[in-house]
């Protein structure tokens, strides 16, 4: 795919991986829109990378996103790629998580991945060559990979689910890919939480950035995401080690079909889309 003067979205775009998203994009010669909560941040980079236009955007609203898609067909004439990377964490035990750090970590996580996926898949569905959209999940998305981040693993492996199903109810040619990367050196542990909510205690932010400063580089996971977009792959994944979750969940779920409900020759029985198929050709047929 040739990224020169392609029109791209990128949400999340003032630090980290967003961030990095952008500056590669730049030097190919895409046209840019940044969208981020810190609208300083955002227009500033947007002003350094030249053919780009920054824009403040909470993802968690949908009224927000929906503004921005228009604001991106307004300027750009459509749409050609979209990185929906905006997203957040919360850190400790998931039986000590209250309902407001739930509803406020979902509500980027999940509900931002569902408003931005569906928004800008209704604008490229309009477009005579569609569009793809790039959704930042994580490894997380892939398994249990760590405890104490119950609700962020649960808010990426819903989100990994609303792609797989929007993936499958969209025309071939807006396509839908799920990045996935593991440990990454980004600024996330600086991330701005809510005044409602708990703070995190100095050390256990310096903790965190600790762990962060080992990961894999921004620029590197950002060359990743736009080689596995180019490439049209539905997963791009980037760390080795994040198999061993995966692979676990994978034969935990064929020891389970093997002992409780083996595969045998009536196994379509009660498939849902041969059963859905069936009742639209009887209806036709009638």
């Amino acid at each position: 795919m040739n990224l020169g003067n392609k029109r791209v979205v990128i949400t999340g775009a003032a630090s980290g991986i967003g961030k990095a998203l952008a500056e590669a994009l730049a030097a190919e010669g895409a046209r840019l829109m940044l969208a981020d909560l810190d609208e300083k941040r955002v227009e500033g980079l947007a002003g350094e990378l030249g053919e780009a236009t920054g824009i403040a955007c909470d993802v968690s609203d949908h009224a927000a996103v929906e503004r921005l898609a228009e604001t991106a067909h307004a300027l750009l004439g459509g749409v050609d790629l979209v990185f929906a990377n905006a997203g957040t964490i919360l850190n400790g035990p998931l039986i000590n998580a209250s309902p407001a750090e739930f509803d406020w970590l979902m509500g980027v996580n999940l509900r931002g991945a569902w408003s931005c996926m569906t928004v800008f898949a209704k604008l490229m569905q309009s477009q005579p060559d569609g569009g793809r959209i790039c959704l930042t999940a994580s490894e997380h998305a892939l398994g249990m990979q760590h405890t104490g981040a119950g609700v962020y693993t649960a808010s990426k492996q819903a989100a990994l689910g609303l792609a797989e199903v929007l993936r499958a109810e969209l025309p071939p040619a807006v396509g839908i890919s799920v990045f996935c990367p593991g440990l990454v050196a980004t600024g996330l542990a600086n991330a701005v939480i809510p005044g409602h909510l708990p703070q995190p205690r100095t050390h256990q932010r310096a903790f965190s950035r600790a762990v962060l400063a080992k990961g894999m580089s921004a620029a590197e996971a950002a060359q990743a995401a736009i080689a596995g977009v180019c490439r049209g792959d539905d997963l791009i994944v980037t760390h080795p080690n994040s198999f061993a979750a995966a692979e676990r969940r994978f034969a935990a779920i064929s020891e389970a079909f093997a002992a409780q409900a083996p595969v045998g020759d009536d196994a379509n029985r009660y498939d849902v889309n041969q059963i859905v198929a069936d009742l639209i050709t009887a209806q036709k047929d009638s």
